[in-house]
């Protein structure tokens, strides 16, 4: 889409494939690591698709204009602080901060149980498209 027609608060499909080359948005700067990942991530399949909900306009990607807004998915993954009383009943030191990573499981049938989660990206405007 050209930025003029993009308004904030409307929800775009974005559609992204080989030929839009994703790679050329990677900075490799240490501040945009997650940024960098979740390009990266698009580089991994051969189209990505999904919908994204334009929070501000105006934004630049490279030389490019670009939009930030929010995408709403799935997950089961899960990351949580070790409380300092837990760590210590397991033996860890208690001079370090730990986190708990893993994946969300109904503790009676064993099921993979998702949740939504949001995440905040910039992505070229070149990438969305209406909603049909």
């Amino acid at each position: 889409m050209r930025p003029h027609d993009v308004e904030v608060g409307q929800t775009y499909r974005v559609h992204i494939t080989q030929r839009d080359n994703p790679a050329q948005y990677l900075t490799g700067d240490p501040d945009r690591t997650e940024a960098d990942l979740l390009i990266f991530s698009f580089l991994l399949d051969s189209v990505h698709e999904f919908d994204l909900t334009v929070t501000a306009i105006g934004q630049t990607l490279g030389d490019e204009p670009a939009v930030t807004g929010v995408r709403v998915s799935e997950t089961s993954r899960v990351s949580l602080p070790l409380p300092p009383e837990m760590a210590a009943r397991m033996g860890l030191p208690s001079n370090v901060g730990y986190i708990v990573e893993g994946v969300l499981k109904d503790a009676v049938t064993g099921r993979i149980v998702s949740r939504p989660t949001d995440q905040t990206m910039t992505i070229p405007c070149a990438w969305l498209r209406p909603l049909t």
